[in-house]
């Protein structure tokens, strides 16, 4: 069964690009049909991206697949096994992992907060130790080992977990209470 890791990022070793590309590499030598997409921008602004020419060698030894930056994802989601947000970067709640828990696909992601709020581990993902290659590794392996229907019935708890937590139009309701309040 072939499988399809999906990592959506400006492309910064602060998005855990480094940790993805060491993971894919040790992943591919023990499970070669595995593929490893890399989808998002190199950002040449921000001061600790990672530098086109690393990403096309890494892309050109078949450790990863760069798709580049498209402005619309889903298709690409829809391709996609699994979902593996490595980042360490201080970012808010991610729209990446919402986005794919709203398609119904595992996800793979750090322990840290924006992060950690998607996912009940081993329910709809798996969480990884910050900065540890070691630790995506082992989430990795335990994701190859389940079955077709436990890798589905994963991907509709984490739809269920959307529905439940991020759905806009709770937040809307949550914000229109908030201001009636405030106004009458």
């Amino acid at each position: 069964m072939k499988t399809i890791f999906l990592m959506i990022a400006r492309v910064l070793y602060d998005k855990g690009y480094q940790e993805y590309v060491d993971a894919a590499r040790i992943i591919r030598k023990e499970y070669p049909e595995v593929e490893f997409w890399l989808l998002g921008k190199i950002d040449n602004e921000y001061p600790n991206h990672v530098p086109e020419n690393i990403v096309h060698r890494d892309s050109n030894s078949g450790v990863i697949h760069y798709l580049g930056y498209v402005s619309d994802v889903r298709s690409i989601i829809l391709e996609a096994n699994c979902i593996i947000h490595p980042t360490f970067y201080n970012e808010g709640l991610s729209r990446v992992l919402m986005e794919a828990m709203a398609l119904k696909k595992p996800i793979i992601t750090t322990d840290i907060p924006g992060c950690r709020e998607t996912v009940e581990d081993g329910y709809n993902g798996y969480l990884v130790k910050p900065k540890d290659v070691d630790s995506l590794v082992i989430a990795i392996r335990k994701f190859l080992s389940l079955s077709k229907e436990e890798r589905i019935a994963m991907g509709i708890h984490g739809r269920e977990k959307a529905e439940r937590q991020f759905d806009v139009r709770k937040v809307i309701d949550i914000y229109r209470s908030i201001t009636d309040n405030i106004l009458h």
